[in-house]
């Protein structure tokens, strides 16, 4: 039941389920993150039930206060052949000594990609358990959770956000259990992506979860107008468009000075995905500006460094002679990765080059608008984040070499006239996450009301 205080002010109970949420999860795990703080400091009595997962290093720290997170235990699925094997080993051979492992493990920025790693057997396990993802083994201690949570609280509505998908599975037997409203938050498209790419059975069953888990679904949230549009024709289910955004809090205008007084820097941190972000046509366009390539230094955060760069990717390096300006660096704590983007001169946003990417905008991108400094967009120049930046003149779209060899020439140029902005964009106050989020908790209140 909706409580309405003395300032007329609606104050909604709703149940975040989340399978990532700080400081168990990837640094992209944001939205979620912020999405908690808004609801608090607005006032409405939130609970978050979220997996805990210590796979993931402290990347992110919660924004909202700890007793309104139910961390849940869960075992990973994945774990059980690696207990298999250990224990087959203790039992026909001794294990080989630390020396020896230690000798034969790559170094922590430079890990073994090399393809064929994973057993045939390993990997027809996970394709027949990983069913809809590796947090199925959370599905039953969250839904036993939530159960329990229930029995002195229930949400007005419950707002599960994907992927991972199985919070979707979690929130569809919760609201079944209570009936109340449930609104599925589709950062990521599910079997609609055009990233998905699984098949045969596999695909079937994710075509099935996901129609029946929708069937009992009140509402759609998603982050793009491609994705709201291709949801609203597909689904006969109210759909809301809620923008990822940036956080004001978390850009200190103190941190703004320049990462290298006299060189260019650029910064790219994410993932790769093989190669559907690639960087090369910057690595190209430095080969193209000769010895003055040396006035530039190019960072890159990514899962693995350099370990995540391709055989040509790091072949153009050599050619181009920038082994000392390409630094790849694993990542770091969000909070350190923010600061330096306030720093450097250049954010780098990469895009497949394809035109299932014209609906997807990286959540990157709003932090890019929050540090307030030139976007370069690479690969894709179509889109609705090749719209933002090039309609709010937050930088360059291209993916032509000599463009961007003359968009980096005229920002050397321009840095060493000190002509490089130092005030704010003013169209970087749409991107705010509070703007949007104020359209998502009208969207719940909505959904409530017409239950």
């Amino acid at each position: 039941m909706l409580i309405i205080d003395n300032r007329k002010h609606t104050i909604v109970k709703i149940l975040i389920i989340a399978g990532y949420f700080p400081p168990y999860c990837p640094a992209s795990a944001s939205r979620v993150n912020k999405l908690a703080k808004y609801l608090e400091d607005q006032g409405h009595d939130i609970r978050v039930l979220c997996p805990e997962n210590d796979m993931f290093k402290p990347v992110l720290l919660p924004e909202v206060s700890r007793q309104r997170v139910h961390y849940v235990p869960s075992s990973n699925i994945n774990d059980f052949p690696s207990r298999i094997k250990d224990s087959l080993k203790s039992v026909f051979g001794k294990r080989k000594s630390n020396s020896v492992a230690e000798k034969n493990s790559p170094e922590p920025d430079q890990p073994d990609n090399s393809p064929g790693k994973e057993s045939r057997i390993s990997l027809l396990y996970r394709r027949l358990t990983n069913i809809p993802d590796d947090l199925v083994g959370w599905y039953c201690p969250a839904v036993r959770a939530g159960k329990k949570m229930f029995q002195d609280w229930s949400p007005d509505v419950i707002f599960a956000t994907l992927p991972p998908f199985t919070p979707m599975l979690v929130a569809s037997r919760l609201g079944r259990m209570i009936d109340v409203p449930v609104i599925y938050d589709y950062r990521d498209l599910w079997t609609d992506h055009p990233y998905y790419n699984t098949s045969g059975l596999h695909r079937h069953i994710d075509h099935f979860l996901e129609n029946r888990a929708l069937k009992s679904c009140a509402g759609l949230v998603t982050v793009t107008k491609t994705w709201a549009d291709h949801l609203a024709k597909s689904r006969d289910i109210p759909v809301e468009f809620v923008m990822n955004g940036f956080d004001p809090a978390d850009f200190n205008p103190e941190n703004r000075k320049s990462y290298d007084q006299k060189k260019i820097t650029l910064l790219y941190a994410g993932f790769l995905y093989g190669d559907k972000r690639d960087p090369s046509v910057v690595f190209e366009a430095l080969g193209k500006l000769g010895d003055a390539a040396q006035n530039f230094n190019v960072l890159l955060y990514t899962p693995s460094g350099i370990g995540n760069l391709n055989d040509q990717q790091k072949a153009l390096i050599k050619q181009h002679k920038l082994e000392e300006i390409v630094v790849c660096k694993t990542y770091i704590p969000q909070k350190q990765l923010l600061k330096i983007q306030q720093q450097v001169d250049i954010l780098m946003l990469l895009r497949w080059d394809d035109p299932s990417e014209n609906g997807v905008i990286a959540g990157k991108l709003f932090e890019y608008i929050g540090a307030g400094k030139s976007i370069l967009s690479l690969g894709s120049t179509t889109g609705e984040a090749a719209d933002i930046i090039r309609d709010n003149d937050f930088g360059l779209v291209s993916n032509n070499v000599d463009e961007i060899a003359a968009y980096l020439s005229a920002m050397l140029e321009n840095k060493k006239q000190g002509k490089i902005p130092t005030s704010y964009n003013p169209n970087r106050e749409k991107f705010t996450r509070a703007k949007q989020f104020e359209k998502l908790v009208t969207f719940m209140e909505d959904i409530i009301e017409a239950d």
